[in-house]
């Protein structure tokens, strides 16, 4: 039950995030050509974007700004798939819809389903997930 109720969550946020657009380009999401990072936290999104995808985008960020500052081996970008010069990216992630993957070269989590049952209900919890897997990724 919990999970049929956790996939219609997500499901209406989903449906949700094309319904109002996205304000300008995050401080410090950082320039996809010019980074040579360790671990790339990737927040990938279109043109149009819900309250919960704007509200992922901040709460990722403020992880990695808190928890990596400084730290040259993790960087936060910001990625719209829609974008003809993002679409080799997204294709390579699998990427259709709002979402939140942490990569070390070839290897990539994807914790977009995490992301979307947390941000609204659990921000900070949310934050030690992507600190986690960053460190993981830093640390192997």
């Amino acid at each position: 039950m919990k999970k049929l109720l956790l996939i219609g969550v997500i499901s209406v946020l989903l449906a949700a995030c094309g319904q109002t657009t996205g304000g300008d380009r995050a401080e410090g999401a950082k320039d996809l050509s010019m980074n040579d990072a360790k671990v790339h936290v990737y927040y990938f999104h279109g043109k149009m974007r819900c309250v919960t995808c704007v509200n992922l985008q901040e709460v990722a960020q403020q992880a990695i700004v808190e928890n990596f500052a400084g730290n040259n081996d993790v960087a936060f970008i910001e990625v719209d798939f829609s974008e003809k010069a993002n679409e080799a990216l997204a294709e390579k992630y699998e990427i259709v819809f709002s979402s939140l993957v942490i990569a070390c070269g070839d290897q990539y989590k994807d914790i977009t389903d995490q992301s979307f049952a947390l941000v609204m209900r659990n921000p900070e919890g949310l934050k030690e997930l992507i600190v986690q897997e960053t460190n993981y990724f830093l640390n192997n």
